[in-house]
């Protein structure tokens, strides 16, 4: 792939994720409203499947065109001039330019990389150090399914944390200020979001947003993913049991909130949209019917998205020339080469 090539892909992978983000904020509450938070969770896949998702090849770029274009393409005049015979036929992007990416976008695209290097590194420092921090002062209480329990004084409230070695991390108090239900539910949720794979979630959300980092809207939808996370969570922790669990479960979540959250770790405490968390505690439990329905209208609706902002659509398309005219720079995809016409040998000269 050449580098106008390239440059093009990522342009459209960025504005079309940022479109998908923004999709996926205006309809979440209403899906999960309707069908659970665990369908309105799902959604959050979409733009991240989109900046995994290669261009078209050429092939399906040509049934996507619309028939005018396609048409456009093949367009060629003819001059005919008394006495000569047609000597070859040119079409129009022979005569095409070179593709060359301009200077600006090599500094457009150094400044993008290098944000993006600094956004994952601080936030692998940060992890690292408040990791540490919390096994520093750590007692172990036991191993459950695969994932240690500490207690630690770092720990201001219950959290899962790790990937390759997975722990649940709970305050030295923690006994004193939760009574035994309240204790039990807690340690569901957290070790929940490590048997859902939410841990791994969050660093694919925080490499998305390493690659936005100058985009307002992917912040704003970071801060909804985790808040969808959490409900999720809180669902799948709460299927089947009573409205006194459901009780000493929301005193749990109360009494643990506070800011001060690490992205890559998953906290109870966080007050993120806690008034949704309480509310979505009263709601009724979804049928089986309802919720498969769901599943088909999201499954649907994440196929759709890709299809119609892939790169190579006439749509991505449209979008790239926009952003291009407005920095000056030439990014449309260059047309994949085609053979030459053949040449029509000249009339011999009547005897």
């Amino acid at each position: 792939m050449s580098g106008v090539a390239l440059a093009s892909w990522a342009i459209q992978a960025l504005i079309a994720s940022t479109l998908l983000m923004a999709l996926v904020m205006a309809i979440r509450a209403p899906v999960r409203r309707l069908f659970g938070p665990q369908l309105g969770y799902v959604l959050w896949a979409l733009p991240l499947l989109r900046l995994l998702l290669p261009p078209l090849p050429e092939r399906w770029q040509q049934v996507t065109a619309t028939p005018i274009a396609r048409a456009g393409e093949t367009l060629s005049v003819i001059i005919i001039t008394p006495g000569t015979a047609l000597s070859h036929v040119v079409a129009p992007h022979a005569q095409a330019p070179a593709w060359t990416l301009p200077s600006l976008g090599l500094l457009l695209g150094l400044l993008w990389l290098t944000g993006s290097a600094a956004f994952l590194c601080w936030h692998l420092a940060a992890h690292d150090r408040f990791c540490r921090r919390l096994l520093r002062f750590a007692a172990r209480i036991e191993r459950l399914d695969g994932v240690s329990v500490i207690a630690s004084e770092a720990a201001t409230g219950p959290l899962a944390f790790g990937v390759l070695r997975r722990y649940v991390a709970f305050p030295l108090d923690f006994d004193d200020r939760y009574d035994a239900d309240e204790r039990e539910l807690a340690l569901a949720h957290e070790i929940g979001h490590h048997q859902r794979g939410d841990l791994v979630a969050n660093w694919a959300a925080l490499a998305v947003l390493a690659i936005h980092w100058f985009n307002p809207i992917a912040w704003r939808a970071f801060r909804a993913f985790r808040a969808d996370q959490e409900l999720a969570n809180d669902a799948r922790v709460l299927a089947g049991r009573s409205t006194i669990d459901r009780h000493a479960y929301a005193c749990a979540i109360i009494k643990a909130a506070h800011g001060g959250a690490v992205s890559a770790a998953c906290h109870l405490h966080t007050i993120d949209d806690l008034k949704g968390r309480i509310r979505m505690l009263s709601t009724l439990p979804r049928s089986r019917g309802r919720i498969a329905t769901g599943g088909a209208m999201v499954t649907l609706l994440v196929l759709s998205g890709l299809g119609l902002t892939a790169s190579g659509t006439s749509a991505a398309a449209a979008l790239t020339g926009k952003v291009g005219e407005t920095i000056g720079m030439n990014l449309q995809m260059p047309p994949a080469p085609r053979a030459p016409a053949a040449r029509v040998a000249p009339a011999a000269p009547a005897a």
